[in-house]
């Protein structure tokens, strides 16, 4: 409900679309760590990452939405429709074949738009992920909690020689 209620100025301002983009990426790579060992700041720097990539992705929603619209296309495909109408020899049945085809094209535009922007935000979060990863490495983070079989205090707790 609140969604709705503000999606209009969240679908054409660029800036709304890019915060919906990031808090979208952001909260997708939250719930892809949901149950992993990985520390709390390394959770939340993978979560900034990927922020940051899927507001890239989401403040470009009002221009592919415009570029995508039925007016935009249909303004686009009328008249190169119009030429090939004109200059093809065909019968009436392939003639409204081809007329139920551009009105196809015309009318799926916008949903396009919406395809290629969800797209862009999940990849844009899936790299920012990585990205934010990366940093908190730099970071000296431990993709692994203490404990874990990685660590050197793991390992120097073993007992027993290992099998040769």
């Amino acid at each position: 409900m609140l969604a709705g209620k503000y999606m209009r100025g969240i679908a054409n301002s660029p800036a709304g679309s890019a915060l919906a983009g990031g808090a979208a990426a952001a909260g997708l790579s939250a719930l892809g760590n949901v149950g992993s060992d990985k520390p709390g700041e390394r959770i939340a720097m993978e979560a900034l990452g990927a922020a940051g990539l899927g507001a890239l992705g989401g403040a470009g929603v009002p221009a592919r939405q415009r570029m995508l619209s039925k007016k935009n296309v249909g303004n686009t495909v009328g008249p190169a429709m119009a030429d090939v109408l004109n200059s093809v020899p065909m019968d009436d049945a392939e003639r409204v074949k081809f007329l139920q085809i551009g009105k196809g094209v015309v009318d799926a535009a916008p949903y396009g738009a919406g395809a290629i922007s969800a797209g862009m935000i999940a990849a844009g979060g899936g790299l920012g992920g990585q990205v934010g990863g990366g940093v908190a490495n730099l970071m000296g983070i431990d993709p692994e909690n203490p404990g874990s079989s990685n660590t050197m205090g793991a390992r120097y707790s073993m007992q027993g020689m290992p099998p040769m």
